[in-house]
């Protein structure tokens, strides 16, 4: 109180108003940290107020017969030096003015409810136009369903239900821990097929329901009331919700924290009893949907609903049990004064209240918050720009601009115009219009490391692989699994029956034809040279054959050490045709890595790579330079080695209805690298990671570039 005056100058404004709290508003005592405060809960619109005891001196005296004077002055008799000064009234009188906590006797009750209604209906539209993939549609009072429906589910609301759950919730993760290989199995090509897109859409509402259902049975078990039932377009996909925000009048924090939780446990349990039906049923449309169900009730939890990041049932739990109501907001204006005071100088700023352990979460959680708030956010954008890119596109710039550059110009109007920096005005415009510049600079002009990532898998050469030249059987394999074998040493023998006998029918064929044409030189020289175009028909196929004679024997087609396709003990006897495998031969090292590269990367890679490194999967630790060798000049959609795919841990994803999973949806390029000595004993068809470096060049340009490939990708502009 020193640092501002006793009395105010507009103190005539408010000191003859007689207001009272509105008869929808109820006072509820709690306690937080070990410290009393008092709750307003606003029943008409479910909004929770939170007052400190000496605010509440106040609030309790306005009964609408005594002046805001008289309150006052009583007070400050009974208080003296410790009595709030006329502007803290004044402040406390505008934020129940703004909140429609209070009413005055000369404001007409009609015109004040169709004010209210108004207000509401114009703040529910704004909520839905700043956040367009989640907005509510109210629908339905419940309470009256919820009371005739509790006795019936009233035992799964307690201990036992409690137990019950935890039980259950063990036993599915046993289950899914016994089953993971199969559970997590080409998962995103599992979950994007078209039938399972119809069991998702079929199964996401009915979850969504009972996960509702549990907030608003734990807040009728606990006295409270449910008022609103609705659909909520969430990513533009109705699912049901209950307006439970009556719960935050509850006096036990553990009750509160029961409702917010509600629907964390309700889909938890659906998929642990899921997950348990999975892995006990055959595959069908009984497996599919606790397959959904499973991954629904997991996932959206961990990721969106139960994560305290964001503001769903997680981050209600979490601010209930270190019981900091309105973490999020407080933990911003925390953030706010910090840089006010101790960067702007504003030394007259008054603190909010908070415990220290209070301020410790406010600066872990605003950040953190933004930060995942962001990723979730675009992450949805760039998914919903896969099936539908304009879409996705307006998706990404109206949250950009919602959680950017909405609250940049709100805080920059703040700088320059608000009265709480009126001393420091200068020195807070020189700070935020600096660091704007700064950053602005740095994103223009300071060069950031230019790279391409990519991988690629350790390349057995064309040559090394042994194929049949000519179809036969199998009749011996003189060199074994792991033979050393030299150039041109016989690996395996065939047999035709039948072309030892063609080639003896053309010798005598060729012979044929060569004495007719002798006889038949004399006195038919036309009848000569048809029958020497025969002779010659007949040695050209003579010669084919005698080729596929020779073939019969498959010789190494350079040394190295003979791996065969199959078991040795199962070759002989066996039918092969021409072109069919028989095995490998693989060089004493490696000496070519195959790597694919993204069309949108190929002209930095084909034009600015000033060196290149490579990393063996698994021995990430272990850097090596390597120099391209080759380039295939040509665009292609077939990934070189199925290693590289998705399904098989690589970064590239293929087309679900490829049957060999190789067909990836954006084209691509092949480069060759000679790999460094230190990797040369690394064996054929391993994954590496590779990053070609290209330089320094300043952020603004690498976003332009992108952005430019976007709209070339799908506008072709």
């Amino acid at each position: 109180m020193a640092d501002e005056a006793y009395l105010s100058q507009i103190w005539y404004r408010v000191a003859r108003l007689t207001p009272r709290l509105r008869p929808h508003v109820k006072v509820h005592r709690h306690r937080y940290r070990g410290q009393a405060w008092y709750v307003l809960h606003d029943q008409a619109t479910g909004r929770i107020h939170r007052f400190t005891p000496a605010a509440y001196m106040l609030i309790g005296q306005f009964d609408g017969t005594r002046s805001v004077d008289e309150v006052w002055q009583a007070i400050a008799a009974t208080l003296d030096a410790d009595a709030p000064s006329q502007d803290e009234v004044i402040r406390l009188l505008s934020r129940l003015h703004q909140n429609d906590l209070i009413q005055y006797r000369s404001a007409p009750d009609v015109a004040d409810l169709l004010e209210r209604y108004n207000r509401q209906h114009y703040q529910l539209l704004k909520q839905n136009l700043t956040n367009p993939v989640m907005f509510r549609v109210p629908l339905w009072d419940p309470d009256a369903f919820l009371a005739r429906s509790l006795p019936f589910v009233r035992p799964l609301l307690g201990w036992f239900g409690l137990f019950l759950w935890i039980a259950v919730l063990v036993a599915g993760l046993i289950t899914a821990a016994l089953n993971w290989g199969r559970l997590t199995h080409n998962l995103g090509d599992q979950l994007m097929s078209a039938t399972n897109l119809i069991v998702i859409a079929l199964s996401y509402p009915v979850i969504k329901a009972l996960h509702e259902l549990g907030h608003g049975w734990l807040t009728k078990v606990r006295g409270g009331e449910i008022r609103e039932c609705g659909i909520m377009f969430l990513v533009f996909y109705p699912v049901p919700y209950v307006d439970a925000s009556s719960a935050s009048a509850f006096r036990n924090k553990w009750d509160r924290a029961a409702v917010a939780g509600g629907g964390i446990i309700v889909e938890t349990f659906v998929a642990a009893v899921a997950v348990i039906v999975w892995a006990s049923v055959e595959p069908g449309m009984v497996s599919a949907i606790a397959y959904n169900l499973v991954i629904i009730g997991s996932v959206s939890t961990l990721v969106i609903n139960g994560n305290p990041l964001l503001k769903f049932d997680g981050y209600y739990v979490l601010s209930d049990l270190i019981e900091s109501p309105n973490l999020a907001t407080r933990a911003n204006n925390y953030w706010g004064h910090i840089i006010q005071r101790y960067v702007f100088g504003a030394r007259q700023l008054r603190e909010e209240i908070a415990t220290p352990g209070e301020k410790a979460w406010f600066l872990a959680y605003a950040p953190a918050a933004f930060v995942y708030r962001m990723v979730v956010m675009l992450g949805i954008a760039f998914y919903v720009s896969g099936h539908a890119f304009i879409l996705g596109v307006l998706i990404a710039a109206w949250s950009l601009f919602n959680a950017v550059v909405k609250p940049a110009f709100k805080h920059l109007r703040h700088v320059v115009t608000s009265p709480k920096l009126r001393k420091v005005r200068r020195r807070a415009m020189g700070w935020t219009f600096g660091t704007i510049g700064v950053l602005v600079l740095a994103l223009l002009a300071v060069p950031l490391p230019l790279r391409t990532d990519t991988e690629g898998v350790i390349w057995l050469p064309d040559a090394a692989h042994v194929r049949a030249r000519t179809a036969g059987f199998v009749v011996d394999l003189p060199a074994g699994r792991g033979a050393e074998v030299a150039a041109q040493s016989v690996l395996a023998r065939l047999e035709e029956p039948t072309l030892s006998a063609r080639i003896d029918a053309l010798e005598w064929r060729a012979e044929e034809m060569r004495r007719r044409a002798l006889a038949l030189s004399v006195n038919d020289r036309a009848g000569a040279e048809v029958a020497e175009l025969q002779r010659q028909e007949a040695l050209a196929e003579l010669a084919r054959e005698r080729a596929r004679a020779a073939a019969l024997s498959i010789r190494a087609p350079l040394h190295g050490r003979f791996e065969p396709a199959m078991s040795p003990e199962a070759m002989p006897g066996r039918y092969l045709a021409e072109g069919d495998l028989i095995g490998f031969v693989l060089p004493p090292r490696a000496e070519v890595a195959r790597i694919v590269v993204t069309q949108d990367n190929n002209a930095l890679v084909r034009e600015r790579t000033r060196d290149v490194e490579i990393k063996q999967a698994g021995h990430l630790e272990a850097r090596h330079r390597a120099a391209i060798l080759r380039e295939v000049p040509s665009a292609q959609n077939v990934l070189p080695s199925p290693a590289l795919a998705r399904a098989s841990g690589g970064r590239f994803m293929t087309d679900p209805t490829d049957a060999e999973g190789l067909r990836v949806l954006d084209q691509i390029f092949i480069y060759d690298l000679a790999l460094p000595e230190g990797l040369a004993g690394a064996p054929y068809g391993t994954r590496v990671h590779v990053r070609f470096d290209h330089g320094m060049e300043p952020a603004a340009a690498q976003i332009i570039r992108r952005v430019r490939q976007l709209l070339l990708r799908h506008f072709d502009a």
